[in-house]
Parts: structure tokens; sequence; C-alpha cells
């Protein structure tokens, strides 16, 4: 669906957009439909997308029973008609983050204070906002970011294209770790911020040294985070800690380190992806032991520290950001330059790996890549290389599993279920 609005917008492709999903959903068996709602922002404005989903697809992973006869029993509406209801509704801002370009959000699905969002600008400043309310109930303002002197320079990107700040909620929703460019040749700072107590009070700044830009954070759990910088190293941290990283990953062979992220089912793996297209699946824990002991250091230089698995983007894409299935422990998404959106499942590796088998060390590159990438989605050929970046445009649903939405320069808004081939239900085909 291409949305409309109330308020006339001249020109769309010159604002910045992002999406998310809300947490809540309302299955409806006489309808056959399962409800949810996506979160789009454009520009400064927040508009929230009612859609309706065929409830047969969904519906095992809803009840736990059997797909085949519990799609018998409800409706079965067409495949396309998700936005049907909302389709000539002229769209009103729900928030409004005045003055500022969002370039991230992420949804509360609990808070202290009924916040139902966080947005961050393009400059590195937090809004939160919650229902009722269309202003910001709590700000962190920020002056520098990418049209900064020194972070336009030395970014990796062009300004105005992928964003130089970051934030990261820790798992229990208590802690902020948020990136920004200082403004200076010095260095990025981290800013570890309150989300409990006492929402947008800043505990503790952190300097990064040698950086001007750290373009990724994430958290591995409550305590444990990873920023990634335009020096190509990912530095683990702890928020309870001194102000220096507990160890260090460097990877320079494979181009500029662009994105990565963790995944919150295991709190163990984590996925860094290349301007070349290269994409990397690690265990942190091999990563910190490789890091602290010295078993693992060579000529007494830097620790040896090995990937699980290299995966690639066709043609070098690069790779500008990367997202983590929040149901599922092998299921990862990556986003190329051109805007495609690459569904990768490890569900292959992990077996061919298990106790059981012989190591997957045997399996050559080309049967990997092919095993693990599932589903390839180009948005209808909506998706080109532009002036704005990809990072932020493509969200997984926090509850239902595989469902993914996107949204295009042109404001187009997408959500699709990635066909992978069809089930087998009691050794029958369905």
């Amino acid at each position: 669906m291409k949305p409309k609005f109330v308020s006339r917008v001249d020109d769309v492709l010159h604002f910045t957009k992002t999406m998310t999903f809300r947490s809540e959903i309302i299955p409806d068996k006489s309808k056959g439909t399962l409800s949810t709602s996506l979160l789009y922002s454009q520009g400064s404005d927040i508009y929230e997308i009612d859609c309706a989903l065929p409830l047969a697809s969904f519906y095992q992973t809803i009840s736990g029973g059997s797909r085949k006869d519990s799609s018998l029993a409800i409706p079965s509406p067409e495949y396309g008609d998700a936005f049907h209801d909302v389709e000539d509704t002229k769209l009103a801002p729900k928030w409004v983050y005045l003055g500022e370009t969002i370039a991230k959000m992420s949804y509360l699905e609990s808070s202290m204070d009924d916040t139902t969002i966080i947005a961050m600008s393009k400059n590195g400043s937090l809004a939160w906002f919650k229902d009722g309310c269309k202003v910001p109930i709590h700000i962190v303002q920020e002056m520098m970011g990418p049209a900064t002197r020194f972070s336009s320079i030395h970014s990796h990107v062009r300004p105005n294209s992928l964003a130089v700040s970051d934030f990261c909620l820790s798992c229990n929703l208590e802690t902020v770790v948020k990136s920004q460019s200082s403004g200076t040749e010095e260095d990025s700072i981290l800013k570890i911020i309150d989300n409990s107590g006492r929402p947008g009070d800043v505990l503790r700044t952190i300097h990064v040294p040698g950086t001007t830009v750290t373009h990724s954070v994430r958290f591995f759990d409550n305590h444990l985070f990873a920023s990634c910088s335009d020096d190509n190293v990912l530095r683990f941290w702890d928020t309870r800690t001194a102000e220096k990283p507990m160890w260090i990953l460097s990877d320079p062979q494979n181009g500029r380190m662009t994105s990565f992220d963790t995944s919150q089912v295991t709190n163990e793996l984590f996925v860094t992806g290349f301007s070349t297209g290269i994409i990397k699946l690690w265990d942190v824990r091999a990563v910190e032991t490789a890091s602290n002991d010295l078993t693992h250091r060579q000529n007494g230089e830097e620790p040896i520290q090995n990937e699980l698995i290299n995966l690639y983007h066709s043609g070098g894409d690069s790779v500008v950001d990367i997202q983590f299935s929040p149901t599922s422990s092998s299921d990862f998404l990556t986003v190329g330059g051109t805007g495609n959106v690459y569904h990768w499942d490890m569900e292959y590796f992990f077996s061919r790996n298990d106790d059981d088998n012989e190591d997957v060390t045997n399996v050559a590159p080309e049967e990997l890549q092919g095993q693990c990438l599932k589903f390839f989605h180009t948005g209808g050929s909506k998706r080109t290389s532009g002036l704005f970046g990809k990072r932020n445009t493509v969200a997984w649903h926090p509850i239902i599993d595989n469902l993914v939405g996107t949204v295009d320069a042109d404001s187009l808004v997408t959500v699709y279920k990635p066909f992978t081939g069809r089930d087998l239900i009691q050794g029958e085909e369905k």
C-alpha cells in the first residue's frame, strides 16, 4: 500500500522513512484474520497503519495445533488484502518529533511509565512517546550528527544517507545505549541512558578512542553490549564496568564493517556485514575466549578469532542492515545497498555441525550459500539505489513468525511472509 496523508506531502522521495511493528495481535476466527499494526515514520511524523492478515497462515504458531486441521475451520481471506480497510484512509500523524528527522524507532512492549516507542533523530537525539500524547514525553537532545563537518568527512557514508547514530535497548528494557559523533576528530561517543526509574537520564558517557563514527550498537543481554565503529572494530562493553571494552574483535580483511546484529533468542550469536557483501556469523563466547586466552594468539600477535560461517550477497551488494528474527534462533535477514532483502536460515549449518554429523567445514561454500539463503525479496522492482540509506526500512514482527514489513523510498509499504516451500504435515504435502 502507498499511504495517503491528511497533510499535503510535496515530494515524498525527499523524506527519510523507517518502520517497525507493534507487538499486539488480535485473531478473529469469524473473519479469518489476524490483525496487527505497523509504525511508519516519514520525516518528523510517525503514523500507525493497521493490517489484517490471513489467520490460516499463522494459526499453527498461535494455537500450537496442526495448521492443516485448524485452517479448515476458519475463513481464508485473499492474500493482498492486508490493507484493504485503510487503503482509502488519509493518515494523520500519531506522533510528531517536531524539527527532527526520524532515523530509527523501537517499540516498547512494556515500560515503567507507559511509554510506547523510542525514536532517534538523524542528529542522535532521542524522544520517548506514549499513546494519547502526540509530542515527546522525554527527550535527550543532541546537536551533533551527520551534517556536522567531522562526521560527514570521516563517515563511510554520505551525509543524509545512512544514519551515523544508533541506539539499542537492553533485553529488560531498563537501559538504552546510544551512539553519536562527537563533532570532533578525536572520538565518537556512547551514552548509557536510564529507561526505568528516570527515563532520559544519562548515566554514563563513554568515549571510543580513535573513532569518528560509531554507527551500530547492540545488546546481548541486560548488560553486555557491543559497538561497531568506522575503524572496523567491534568493542564489547558491560554497562556496569569501567569505561574500557572488555574485549574487541577486529576484522579488516573484507572491506568496511557496515552493520551487525545480535540474536535475542540465544544471546550468544551475532552477525557482521561488510561493504563488499560479505556476511559472517559468530559465537560471542568463542570470540571472548580467543581474545582472553593466550593459546589463541599466534607469535604474540593479535588473537585468532574465527567466525562460524561465511555467506555473501550476490554481485557484491553491500550489507547495510542486519536483523535477527525475534522468534527464531536460526533466522536473520540482511538488507543490501540496493534495498533487496535476503532471508537466511542457519538450521542446515547447525544440523551439519552437531555431534552426530560431519564437520561443516567439509561442506562446499556454494552448498552452504544455497542451503542457507531461503528467500530473496526485491519489493516488486521498487527497491533501487538512491540518496537515502536502507537502514531501519525493514522490520520483523516481534510476535508473528516470519512476518516482515518494508518501506520503500516512494513510501510503498509492504508486509509479506516469505514462502520457502510447502510444509509436510504427517507425511503428506500440505
